[in-house]
């Protein structure tokens, strides 16, 4: 009777087993040598995801490359592996709730010719996150390098774009709209091909991130942020050679204020470089409780950049911390800021 019940037993842990791999999602694994067989593994991934290796060449698409859940992974083999869109539109989209999706190793390039469309954009979905774009070089697209699209209401959150460069996209080449507890780091955004860019990034009603550690260089503006950017910490970044302003935090239009952000350490320099003297190195609007401590502006030459002021706190600013700062190379007052405001201003080198 023993013996009956031990194989019983056994019989239920086999059946047991047996139906836990069924349930158990079998990611797949697919390897591109060609267009064709790139087109053919996308058109394969089931919502279970994929990984889908893409070997050295060049990938000429005219189409938007879309995906539509989770765990689907773009594996390239470095800087040889090149994917060109061709024609108006996005090259990759994630669209609709995508969990733990990442872009790695590979070139993603635009035609000059394009009109519309960005490198890789996450949009449409509802608490995405815990994607990763990582050592892509997104270029020469008439919009965005990277896009994330965020819903307000359900925002992304817990994103990574690390060690990317992006260059000569003709919009916000970083573009973050509704994007939380994001990990910007190690990026080089500038222009390329004489483009444009109308800034290097712009996080936008995206907040308690980090951003750091990230190069800007001949945008239009270095980096925008807010409105509606909270709680984030912008270090040890450099801003360099904007058209325009090097950092320009909140709307001048007006928009949603940003609070309680902290912006240390970085570089910020010869900014309002195609009209020397016009613009301001770092301009503010609607933003309070904002630490800006221990940062450099200055102009490498000063002989032929010069920004108008280092620094401009203006309408619907309050209870700013602005100590141990270097301000060089203004052709007007280095701070310029509503005394009544609540500011403690002290300690900076003018």
């Amino acid at each position: 009777m023993r013996k009956l019940i031990f194989v019983f037993l056994a019989m239920l842990l086999v059946t047991a087993a047996f139906a836990a791999e069924e349930q158990t999602p079998k990611l797949t694994y697919f390897q591109a040598t060609d267009t064709a067989s790139l087109l053919e593994a996308v058109s394969n991934v089931g919502p279970e995801g994929a990984t889908i290796a893409i070997l050295p060449g060049t990938y000429t698409i005219k189409d938007t490359i879309t995906f539509t859940g989770s765990n689907v992974n773009l594996l390239g083999s470095g800087w040889n592996t090149l994917i060109r869109k061709v024609g108006d539109g996005d090259a990759i989209v994630f669209k609709g709730s995508c969990w733990q999706c990442s872009v790695r190793n590979m070139v993603i390039e635009g035609d000059p010719k394009m009109t519309k469309g960005s490198g890789i954009v996450f949009r449409e979905g509802e608490w995405s996150g815990i994607c990763v774009i990582d050592r892509c070089h997104v270029r020469i697209f008439p919009e965005s390098g990277i896009r994330f699209e965020g819903n307000a209401k359900k925002p992304f959150s817990s994103n990574t774009v690390s060690n990317c460069w992006l260059t000569g996209n003709l919009g916000d080449q970083l573009y973050s709209l509704a994007n939380n507890d994001f990990y910007i780091i190690g990026n080089q955004l500038g222009t390329g091909a004489d483009r444009l860019p109308k800034s290097g990034a712009f996080l936008d009603h995206s907040s308690a991130g980090t951003y750091s550690m990230n190069y800007h260089w001949g945008n239009t503006v270095g980096f925008r942020l807010g409105p509606g950017a909270n709680f984030n910490r912008i270090e040890n970044n450099r801003f360099e050679q904007s058209r325009r302003q090097g950092i320009l935090i909140g709307n001048p239009d007006g928009g949603d204020a940003c609070q309680l952000n902290i912006i240390t350490g970085n570089t910020i320099h010869t900014n309002s470089e195609k009209d020397k003297g016009v613009y301001p190195a770092v301009a503010a609007y609607d933003a309070v409780d904002t630490t800006f401590c221990e940062n450099q502006v200055f102009s490498w030459d000063s002989n032929t950049a010069r920004h108008k002021n280092a620094l401009v706190i203006g309408r619907g600013c309050a209870s700013w911390i602005v100590k141990d700062n270097i301000f060089r190379h203004c052709t007007e007052a280095p701070i310029v800021y509503d005394k009544k405001a609540n500011h403690i201003v002290k300690d900076n080198i003018q």
